[in-house]
This record gives structure tokens, sequence and C-alpha cells, in this order.
């Protein structure tokens, strides 16, 4: 299957996620796939997401919210290049 024109690029932003508990390595999984379409990683970025505006003078309560619920706080994102 031809995901791209030949010599083109993906770009993919994509975080982690927690569900009952457990860490789901959705960014991991995502790059696995696209290399499984014959996509060639060409890098990996750690996108630190810490300040964000969303959560901005609210870290104590997303803490709360986290020592409560089990989960963890991600404060990054992966953006993985690839070309095809």
């Amino acid at each position: 299957m031809e995901i791209l024109e030949k010599e083109r690029y993906l770009a993919i932003v994509i975080g982690d996620k927690y569900s009952a508990g457990k860490w789901i390595p959705l960014g991991f999984y995502c790059m696995n796939e696209a290399q499984k379409l014959g996509m060639v990683l060409k890098s990996v970025i750690v996108k630190n997401m810490e300040g964000n505006r969303a959560k901005l003078n609210k870290e104590g309560i997303w803490r709360y919210r986290a020592l409560t619920s089990d989960y963890y706080i991600f404060k990054h994102e992966y953006i993985f290049i690839f070309k095809s």
C-alpha cells in the first residue's frame, strides 16, 4: 500500500496514555506500524510539554488527580519524522 509519494516526508505528533493504571506507549506502537508500512524513520523528537498553557498554574490539581487515580502525568509527546 502506497502511503506517500516517493521521497516525501511524514510527521506524526503523538503522546502516550494511561488506561486502567497501565502505561500504553501509543507513540512506539505508531512508530512500529509506520515502519511495517515501509516508512523509514528519520528522526524522533521528544517535545517537552511542561508549562503547557492548558495546565498553567494548575500543577497542584493535576498532581492530586494523578496520585488519587494511579496514573502518571506525561510531560512530553513524540514527533516522529518518516520518509517514504
